[in-house]
């Protein structure tokens, strides 16, 4: 089965600040969500497992501006992970700001997470920095952040998303 993906709305923060609590040791709050959604350029969605499936376990949320855009955050609930919403969720944000007229798409992931990593590589994204001490867990670790960046439009690979649905 496909992961369902739709756009996330203002009135999806609650859910948005959900996962993102589930997945982060610093979660994001509703409001957090509402004032990044607001802002011109910036747009997020939802994926779940099947179409099947009412409840979203996955999100990610984009800020397109000036030819560019950043992944703000990006999540998925543990037991839905390596079920492809993140691929198809990633596939979706840069067809989506391309359309708004990025070229570019950039980020920063932990050094320790090898599975967004593979997930950005294979996507076609490069590494081309790196933040020190840009990360600290809950247990007070401190990590780098890798950042990598992408030409849009991404290297084609199927995209579960129709701009209809816009």
């Amino acid at each position: 089965m496909s992961p369902r993906v739709r756009p996330a709305l203002t009135e999806d923060a609650p859910l948005l600040a959900s996962i993102h609590r589930a997945c982060f040791d610093e979660a994001w709050d509703e409001e957090a969500f509402r004032r990044l959604m607001d802002r011109p350029g910036a747009f997020a969605f939802l994926a779940a497992r099947s179409e099947a499936e009412t409840e979203s376990q996955a999100f990610i949320l984009i800020q397109a501006a000036g030819g560019e855009s950043e992944i703000l955050s990006f999540g998925t609930l543990a037991g839905a992970r390596r079920k492809g919403l993140a691929h198809s969720l990633l596939r979706a944000a840069a067809k989506e700001a391309h359309h708004l007229g990025a070229r570019e798409m950039f980020l920063e992931v932990a050094e320790d997470n090898h599975a967004a990593i593979a997930l950005y590589r294979g996507a076609g994204f490069v590494i081309v920095g790196r933040r020190e001490k840009y990360y600290r867990r809950a247990d007070g670790t401190v990590l780098d952040a890798i950042m990598l960046r992408a030409t849009l439009p991404l290297e084609q690979g199927p995209i579960l998303f129709d701009r209809g649905m816009l």
